[in-house]
């Protein structure tokens, strides 16, 4: 185990070099390449992806169907409930109105 810890450090003793040269003897550069390429290639996957996303959604369809929007008018039997708390609200305001009457007289 020794041996191959001065070995080690004996090569990166003699690895003076300095600027481009210590880069092309470390193999900096395919490094760097093999680095920039995988993040070129993973950079082309991710854009396929998105221009691709409304094909696969167009296929999954049938699967997945779409949810109604938001925009569209609610439907009669969706307002139904909105216009009973309006009438149970106004109700309930006469009731109270018509409570309070009742103890001021006493």
């Amino acid at each position: 185990m020794a041996v191959t810890i001065n070995s080690i450090f004996t090569r990166s003793s003699s690895l003076q070099a300095s600027g481009f040269q210590a880069i092309s003897e470390a193999e900096g550069v395919s490094i760097a390449v093999t680095g920039m390429l995988i993040v070129f290639f993973a950079l082309v996957i991710i854009s396929l992806f998105i221009r691709l996303l409304p094909v696969l959604l167009g296929l999954m369809e049938p699967i997945l169907p779409r949810l109604e929007s938001h925009t569209q008018p609610p439907s009669a039997a969706e307002r139904l409930p909105a216009e009973n708390e309006k009438l149970v609200a106004a109700i309930g305001y006469v009731l109270h109105m018509e409570m309070e009457k009742s103890t001021q007289r006493q």
